[in-house]
């Protein structure tokens, strides 16, 4: 068992196949001298070939990923146009008489000598956004495509993969890939988010994969825990298949109508959304909305900041698509070690707990206001949801709300329509806000429980890092009690709560938080109909009783043997 990040959630059972590790083969010795006029005609034409390709893909995907996904394949076309990146190839063909393979290694061994320096995921990111257009570039020169095992095969198969890159992700049969396994690559680079929309089980994060596996050989890809099965017994095989086909099945969304508890209590489910496409998902599902919208891509996916208008439209996209359905836009928060086009580089001694959410909106008024003014510009006469990440105090929510009334009149002083209210949640995720919700809940019309974000500050544990893993997914007492407090006071004090983050689909956590009082759960489309199943099998009655036995539990295990015998 090899342990992973999750990119994209599910599980793949299948042979191995082995893409992007031209850069890491030899390359041969360096060329004659008057040879090299043609070896950088070979480079220009394979330029050239990789921007009519990037192109057609964007035609070819359009309808599958939207137009904000498809932004990413112009930051990859923007690479082929850079002219320091053409000029440092070149140089290296004319001067150093490389090939156009041995140049565009070093050039991309530079790159990423350079970027491994840097503190910031951003800046690495870029590192595997030159590598990954790199790798276009090679397979395009004429006479290297024996250099690469072909990606594209009959069979079924987990692709196995240098570097999470988009020429892996595109340049395969997407009906034949189960899954892809990554040695590097971040799970919110652009190959990421594309993988996510794409439902493709995907991991990151597993060194050495060349050492350990031979291709054909048979693995399990189970990207819900993080996990890679090498060598798995037949039991697993049967067992993990089982599960593969339930996972595959679930993408066919249809309406299934109102979900309730077998006791006929109704519960509301909320799609957790990032573009697009997921939110036709949640619509086609039958779901009661968009419970939070991630307003991150446009930012992730430009080179450049997006600016009022496009925000303004997407988000108009994002409602026409939602129908009916309420919809919650999550304001812009942006990870810690990211770095946006155009904004100063920042080396925060502790990033994790220093800017981020509102305080990194509040750092940069400019485009906390620009997104306000986008929201604000909505249909005329109708109400916008918000939600407010990493809110501390008070004084945080009620900044907001002095920024909208200043942003709402400049709108209207300019004779813009706009719309007439926007209800404004703040998402518990900072243990001092859940401890003492009324400190903020006067300020809020909804609570939002970012579960992921609140469980690994209460527990001191990054859920992206694995060294500490098994840290942030213990079920520890003291998560369980303070949650089912904070729908507690939510109640007492008259405020709507929902509930959001990957764990609030968890099977066997969701008994539990049905009787701590949540009958607001935000999650993925894909997981909405497990969710249904779930939930027509348990009473209101019965899973208070449950919840109280858990909160009484005093060690993790006991607390997960009465989930576990719940379950059963």
């Amino acid at each position: 068992m090899l342990k992973g990040v999750t990119v994209s959630p599910g599980v793949a059972v299948g042979p191995v196949r082995f893409a992007g590790y031209e850069l890491d083969l030899p390359t041969g010795g360096r060329i004659p001298s008057e040879h090299i006029e043609a070896e950088v005609e070979r480079f220009l034409r394979a330029v050239e070939s990789s921007k009519e390709q990037l192109r057609e893909l964007g035609n070819k995907l359009e309808e599958d990923l939207g137009k904000d996904e498809l932004r990413i394949l112009g930051v990859h076309v923007a690479y082929l146009e850079d002219p320091i990146f053409l000029g440092d190839v070149e140089n290296k063909i004319r001067e150093d008489q490389w090939p156009v393979e041995g140049a565009l290694r070093r050039v991309v061994q530079d790159f990423d000598r350079i970027f491994e320096l840097v503190e910031t995921e951003m800046l690495k990111e870029k590192a595997h956004d030159l590598r990954d257009v790199a790798l276009r570039v090679v397979r395009n020169v004429e006479e290297s495509a024996s250099l690469a095992e072909p990606i594209v095969t009959s069979e079924p198969h987990i692709l196995l993969v240098r570097k999470l890159g988009l020429s892996d992700l595109f340049g395969m049969d997407h009906e034949q890939v189960l899954g892809i396994v990554a040695e590097e690559g971040g799970a919110n680079s652009h190959a990421a988010i594309l993988a996510r929309s794409m439902q493709i089980p995907t991991l990151t994060g597993i060194p050495d994969l060349r050492g350990r596996l031979r291709t054909g050989d048979l693995v399990i890809l189970d990207a819900r825990t993080g996990v890679l099965h090498l060598k798995p017994p037949e039991r697993l095989q049967r067992e993990f298949a089982v599960r593969m086909g339930e996972s595959r099945g679930v993408t066919v969304f249809e309406d299934a109508g109102p979900v309730e508890l077998a006791d006929g209590k109704p519960i509301e489910l909320y799609g957790s959304c990032g573009n697009l496409g997921e939110v036709e998902q949640c619509r086609d599902a039958g779901l009661d909305g968009v419970g939070l919208y991630r307003t991150e891509l446009l930012y992730l996916a430009h080179s450049s900041l997006p600016g009022e208008e496009l925000l303004q439209h997407h988000y108009a996209e994002v409602l026409q698509r939602a129908g009916e359905g309420r919809v919650i836009f999550r304001l812009l928060d942006i990870a810690p070690d990211y770095r946006l086009a155009g904004l100063p580089n920042r080396n925060e001694p502790n990033p994790a707990l220093g800017l981020r959410g509102l305080r990194w909106l509040f750092h940069y008024p400019s485009l906390f206001r620009e997104q306000l003014r986008a929201l604000l510009r909505q249909e005329a006469g109708g109400t916008v949801e918000i939600a407010l990440p990493m809110v501390t105090t008070i004084q945080d929510i009620q900044r907001v709300r002095a920024a909208v009334r200043e942003e709402r009149a400049a709108l209207l002083k300019q004779g813009q329509e706009i719309v007439d209210e926007i209800r404004i949640g703040v998402m518990i995720e900072v243990p001092a806000v859940a401890f003492h919700l009324a400190g903020v809940a006067v300020e809020a019309d909804f609570l939002l429980v970012a579960l992921d974000g609140l469980q690994q500050y209460l527990l001191c544990a990054d859920r992206d890092n694995l060294e500490v893993a098994d840290y942030s997914r213990i079920y520890h007492p003291s998560l369980f009690r303070l949650l089912s407090q904070v729908a507690k006071d939510a109640r007492l004090l008259g405020k709507e709560i929902l509930l959001y983050g990957e764990t609030a689909s968890d099977p066997l956590r969701l008994p539990f938080y049905i009787g701590a009082g949540f009958d607001k759960i935000c999650l993925s489309a894909v997981r909405s109909s497990q969710v249904r199943q779930i939930l027509s099998k348990w009473r209101a009655v019965d899973a208070e009783a449950l919840t109280r036995r858990v909160v009484k539990a005093s060690t993790s295990l006991g607390l997960q043997k009465i989930l576990l015998e719940a379950e059963h």
